[in-house]
């Protein structure tokens, strides 16, 4: 009974169809990790028509010591088509106000220190978005800082750190990176218009558009700063300014936060919206040490 009971067994085994027998289809090779430092936003997992204090930020990774305008300027909006998702960082920019006490928002959020990093970030002013009243300037979406975040007209030393931020300027919206760098060449920072074969670019109203940026700090040889640190900034994926021969630093200062910097102004109330409307979203914020990591500088699939 016990050799019949195989025999069926093994002919029962004959008759399992290949498809069963047949090893099972392995998985394509997994997306390439990312490096340690990566950070995102893509703002989905808040709730829509709420601020976003730096608590909130917090809960979805990103830290910072400090903030203005976030918890009164900024709202999480799905009102508005975002760029990715439903749902985005609006930042308002009141009529008649300057700076980032009442206007827009600043938050120095932390990355772990390293001498070159990328980030990128998708950006669109409203229709309505004023450049100003006489004067033209403001600040836009997120920068690279070390060190003691030189900028607000300081001089930079090479030992109290260093900034480079995106601006609007002109009554037509141009575009342009903002960097205070040692030796800039006047009291303020000095500035980049961005460029797209050869043409000032502008930023445009009621589109997405994208801002990546590097910044490379110097190195330095016996407490002397290298002219080697380096600023580049792309714009929806092609180099649109590269400043090289930059001094940043004299001491072990690197990139060590992701300054996220709007506001509008300028000193003066001259620089201030001259309607309530202005508004500017932002979506998919990305900061990396690895340039694989944002896709926009390749192919985002």
């Amino acid at each position: 009974m016990k050799t019949k009971t195989l025999l069926l067994t093994a002919a029962a085994a004959l008759l399992v169809p290949a498809a069963v027998l047949a090893p099972q289809a392995t998985a394509g090779p997994a997306p390439a990790a990312k490096a340690p430092t990566y950070k995102a936003n893509t703002f989905e997992r808040p709730a829509a028509g709420n601020g976003y204090p730096l608590s909130q930020w917090a809960t979805d990774g990103w830290t910072a010591p400090w903030q203005q305008g976030m918890e009164t300027r900024a709202r999480i909006d799905d009102t508005t088509p975002a760029h990715g998702g439903s749902k985005s960082l609006r930042i308002h920019y009141p009529k008649g106000k300057i700076g980032p006490e009442d206007s827009g928002a600043q938050a120095p959020f932390a990355l772990t220190k390293a001498r070159e990093y990328y980030l990128s970030f998708w950006v669109k002013f409203s229709g309505d978005f004023s450049w100003g009243t006489t004067e033209y300037a403001g600040k836009v979406g997120l920068g690279l800082a070390g060190g003691a975040s030189c900028s607000g007209g300081q001089v930079c030393d090479g030992t109290n750190g260093f900034s480079s931020r995106m601006i609007w300027r002109q009554n037509n919206g141009q575009a342009a990176v903002y960097y205070y760098h040692m030796g800039h060449a006047g009291q303020y920072g000095d500035y980049a218009v961005l460029k797209n074969n050869g043409a000032d670019i502008h930023w445009p109203k009621n589109q997405w558009v994208n801002v990546a940026q590097r910044v490379k700090v110097n190195t330095v040889t016996g407490g002397n700063a290298n002219p080697d640190g380096e600023i580049e900034v792309f714009y929806n994926g092609k180099s649109a300014a590269k400043v090289t021969g930059l001094r940043f630093v004299t001491n072990n200062d690197q990139v060590d936060r992701a300054y996220f910097s709007s506001f509008a102004g300028g000193a003066t109330p001259s620089f201030a919206p001259n309607n309530d409307n202005s508004f500017i979203w932002y979506d998919d914020l990305k900061v990396s040490t690895d340039r694989n990591d944002i896709c926009e500088l390749s192919s985002c699939t």
